[in-house]
């Protein structure tokens, strides 16, 4: 049985998969684990598309910038219903949250690759395309297939002291001003979720170009 620190650490994001099926029962396996996960008051309120429709992956493909999707063998949505009353917490996005690691972790035990992905279309359109009501709210979408290749496991950017204080935020140089260019960010992916897919699809060449490329 694999020791869960060693998957923690061992466990990396995968875009690229081998053009092959995941097996029912390995599917279900990941979802149970995503199921069995803490939730807040124990609500348990999680909901799960999986997607497989070539149909449906092609309208998703027209509104999101993540072009490695289309290549996934394999789409889970992970839903959670948002009528919770701790708003100020949102505590229905904590609860997929766990459920989403959960399910990461699973899937790296039984071989499978995955990546948490929440560059997608603007709820409204994604509820439309999914059917999904407006009392559950999709929180991200998980990519999973066999992997062409894992990475190895990489350099925490600070070490343990440098992200853990007792008692009172004590970090030093932790305090941004105003951020210009971040502003500006927002702006823009605020605007590009919104356009209509035809205009997404002419500026795709653009959109490429500024996507985060990863080694894998």
């Amino acid at each position: 049985m694999m020791d869960v620190f060693e998957a923690i650490k061992n466990r990396r994001s995968i875009r690229r998969f081998e053009d092959r099926p995941v097996p029912e029962e390995l599917v279900r396996k990941i979802i149970e684990a995503g199921q069995w996960a803490p939730s807040a008051c124990n609500r348990q309120a999680w909901k799960f598309i999986v997607v497989d429709s070539k149909e449906v992956k092609e309208r998703l493909l027209k509104e999101t910038t993540a072009h490695f999707v289309g290549k996934a063998p394999l789409l889970i949505f992970v839903l959670y219903s948002n009528r919770t009353d701790n708003l100020e917490y949102k505590d229905h996005l904590l609860s997929a949250a766990m459920a989403i690691q959960n399910m990461q972790l699973a899937a790296y035990s039984l071989g499978i690759g995955a990546c948490c992905v929440n560059n997608l279309p603007v709820k409204s359109r994604l509820r439309k395309i999914l059917n999904i009501p407006r009392s559950y709210d999709p929180v991200a979408l998980l990519c999973m297939g066999y992997p062409k290749a894992v990475p190895g496991p990489l350099k925490r950017k600070e070490d343990l002291d440098g992200i853990l204080c007792k008692n009172s935020f004590s970090f030093q140089g932790d305090y941004p001003g105003f951020d210009m260019k971040l502003i500006v960010k927002r702006g823009i992916r605020f605007i590009y979720y919104r356009l209509p897919a035809s205009l997404k699809k002419l500026l795709d060449p653009v959109a490429r170009k500024f996507e985060k490329k990863f080694d894998t």
